[in-house]
């Protein structure tokens, strides 16, 4: 190939990549909608598709003003890919098994969810061994399972609720003094519950299973840009009627102790969140260590499953842990009431 020629494709693959880098910023920063088929797949590997354009002008025609686009991409991934932060800290905070320990001397709350779908018989091995206070689970089949539960993680002396309509269920060490089930007539997956711990503290739980997540990845169709884009906004009018039941029953997070756990069916970063974030701490986010993602467990790309506090707590460590029986992996969190 000539020497012109090299030259502008070393051109075209730079301005490619450049472009492609800015389109991605751009959506991913404000999460528009009729994008959402976009940003469903990580930054990270359209980062690295990025990378793979800026790159191949390097290798193949030893353009130097190609390494901006790389450093571009690099820079991107390691700031707004929701994997980065965990990562970094993986190693300086330890969420072991057993009871929890303090932090800082003050007492936690040990706070965990999954998603029972797909599970065995021995499903409640890895919940047993990180003895959560309280545990949100979805799609559970059946209520006997959070009485096994109950007994094995408190010797029967602690307390569970099932709602047979959303398949939701809530174990905790305490005592539920107040449910509310989600209304038949309403297709929503959640239920509300205020728990009074042993310490005679209370705390409004809100155990959520949102809208399923749209599987189409036929990019090149418009029905598949079509599809995610209701399919987050179905989500969306979930998460808001899920607020505006806790305001119904006089329950404020910024003045009480709320936690809304469970399965989201949206990457972490979704718009979803951001109604969440004014009140909310995102737990893993804030605290959490290693690699976060929950699904799939045999090769978890996306972060689904999710425990938001108030601000009235401290998030103090919180990790995933693999559950071999379920197509989820667990979140775990040790949450401090200030």
């Amino acid at each position: 190939m000539s020497r012109p020629g090299r030259k502008f494709f070393a051109v075209a693959l730079v301005l490619a990549s450049l472009g492609f880098h800015l389109v991605t910023v751009v959506i991913f920063s404000r999460q528009p909608d009729r994008f959402a088929a976009f940003t469903v797949i990580p930054i990270w590997i359209w980062g690295t598709a990025g990378l793979l354009l800026s790159s191949s002008a390097f290798i193949l025609f030893r353009a130097r003003f190609s390494l901006f686009a790389t450093a571009a991409w690099a820079l991107t991934i390691l700031f707004l890919a929701d994997e980065t932060r965990p990562l970094a800290r993986f190693g300086l905070q330890s969420l072991d098994v057993g009871a929890p320990a303090p932090f800082k001397g003050q007492e936690v709350i040990r706070v965990a969810t999954i998603n029972w779908a797909g599970s065995g018989e021995n499903f409640s091995g890895p919940i047993i061994r990180y003895q959560p206070d309280l545990l949100f689970i979805q799609e559970i089949p059946h209520p006997y399972r959070l009485r096994q539960l109950n007994e094995k993680l408190f010797e029967g002396k602690g307390d569970y609720r099932y709602d047979k309509h959303t398949r939701c269920g809530l174990v905790v060490r305490g005592e539920i003094e107040h449910h509310i089930p989600n209304p038949i007539e309403l297709p929503y997956r959640n239920q509300q519950a205020r728990v009074r711990l042993q310490d005679g503290r209370r705390i409004e739980l809100v155990n959520v299973h949102l809208q399923a997540a749209s599987t189409d990845l036929h990019l090149w169709r418009r029905d598949c840009w079509r599809a995610h884009h209701h399919n987050r906004k179905r989500r969306r009018m979930e998460i808001a009627v899920t607020l505006q039941k806790l305001e119904k029953t006089n329950i404020s997070p910024k003045l009480s102790n709320v936690i809304i756990a469970g399965d989201f069916n949206a990457p972490a970063g979704d718009r979803v969140y951001r109604m969440l974030r004014g009140e909310f701490i995102d737990t893993f986010s804030e605290a959490g260590s290693g690699w976060g993602n929950t699904f799939h467990r045999s090769f978890p790309i996306l972060r689904l499953d999710h425990i938001f506090a108030s601000r009235a707590f401290h998030p103090a460590r919180s990790k995933v842990v693999t559950v071999k029986e379920s197509d989820h992996r667990m979140v775990i969190s040790d949450l401090v009431i200030k």
